[in-house]
């Protein structure tokens, strides 16, 4: 697990890569079987399951076609090297993406300020109490 404390560096771009467990649970979360996927991409059925299960990976055409069909960019498809790739992971975090309400940001925002304040002992933002969701 991370550590909470430690700065927050992103990884550049040309850093990411290919992430099976991302595919396998956009896949899920869109309601298309492999089979009902590769179809539309136009690829073999057993070519989605080998990239599903890290056996395989897509070029470029195929991993741009593949995030059209999810309607995705390329870029929800990878990420960087090293990262927990699991497919319940993934799914967990596609489950939980729908928009919030504005009650629900303003709660994450004091908690993200209370962090903050943590990380920053000299500093004290002001911070709201959270609102009921």
């Amino acid at each position: 697990m991370p550590d909470p404390a430690a700065p927050c560096r992103p990884t550049p771009a040309g850093d990411e890569v290919f992430s099976p467990g991302r595919l396998r649970a956009y896949r899920d979360l869109s309601g298309y079987t492999r089979v009902a996927l590769a179809a539309r991409v136009g690829i073999p059925a057993d070519t989605l399951t080998a990239y599903e299960q890290g056996a395989a990976t897509p070029d470029t055409a195929t991993l741009t076609a593949l995030a059209d069909a999810l309607n995705l960019g390329a870029g929800d498809l990878t990420g960087p090297p090293g990262a927990d790739d699991s497919w319940e992971y993934w799914g967990l975090i596609c489950a939980a993406m729908p928009p919030m309400t504005e009650n629900q940001i303003a709660t994450v925002a004091t908690v993200l300020r209370r962090i903050d304040k943590h990380r920053h002992p000299g500093d004290d933002p002001a911070a709201e109490p959270p609102r009921a969701a």
